[in-house]
């Protein structure tokens, strides 16, 4: 991607997330910038593949995330960090955005969304094979179902218990789905690893 191009889509992203899609014209995003309407064609004929670029920019800058906090962490370390990051990114993402997405830009929308679904489920499929090869999860794990049940359940899961009448801390929804996920694919060793772990952080 050049300079300029990557420019545009950084200036597109904050003023998205800060603003809504909608409310952000083209001229908003020239006009940060200090370049022509001319120039902003150059690369993006239309809106719709500003848009396009912003979401494959923000999916690429979470993945070199999730890489660097995997690094040298055994199976169940990682999962306990899928599930609080995909946590954290609920609480930091712009309502109006996701709003304006959905209604504004369906295709686009469903593009990424079913992308996300599918590395969801890849990195959860992932997951379980290192947790079986470590010998923390159950070899008897139908690995497929798992992490195809997970990628399209978790997000759902937190947002309806959130809206649920009675209201719950984050912290306990968190804390809740990771207890769940660990005593459902964990064994006799992955549970006692678990139960280690939360021992040294309540002596902390």
């Amino acid at each position: 991607m050049e300079i300029q191009q990557e420019n545009i889509v950084l200036v597109a992203s904050r003023l998205f997330e800060q603003f809504g899609i909608r409310s952000v014209s083209i001229d908003n995003v020239c006009n940060e910038l200090h370049i022509s309407k001319k120039t902003f064609y150059l690369y993006f004929p239309q809106k719709e593949d500003l848009v396009d670029a912003v979401l494959t920019l923000q999916k690429k800058n979470n993945y070199d995330k999730f890489l660097k906090l995997f690094k040298n962490k055994n199976a169940i370390d990682s999962l306990i960090l899928i599930i609080k990051e995909i946590k954290k990114s609920l609480e930091v993402e712009s309502q109006s955005m996701c709003y304006d997405l959905q209604k504004y830009y369906p295709k686009v929308f469903e593009k990424h969304e079913s992308q996300r679904r599918s590395e969801i489920r890849q990195g959860f499929e992932m997951n379980l094979r290192q947790g079986i090869a470590e010998g923390y999860y159950r070899e008897d794990l139908d690995v497929e179902l798992i992490s195809l049940f997970h990628s399209l359940q978790i997000k759902n899961i937190f947002e309806m218990m959130q809206q649920s009448s009675k209201k719950y801390t984050k912290k306990r929804l968190v804390e809740f789905f990771i207890d769940l996920m660990i005593h459902f694919i964990a064994n006799e060793k992955g549970l006692r690893y678990m139960k280690e772990q939360t021992t040294s952080e309540l002596e902390r």
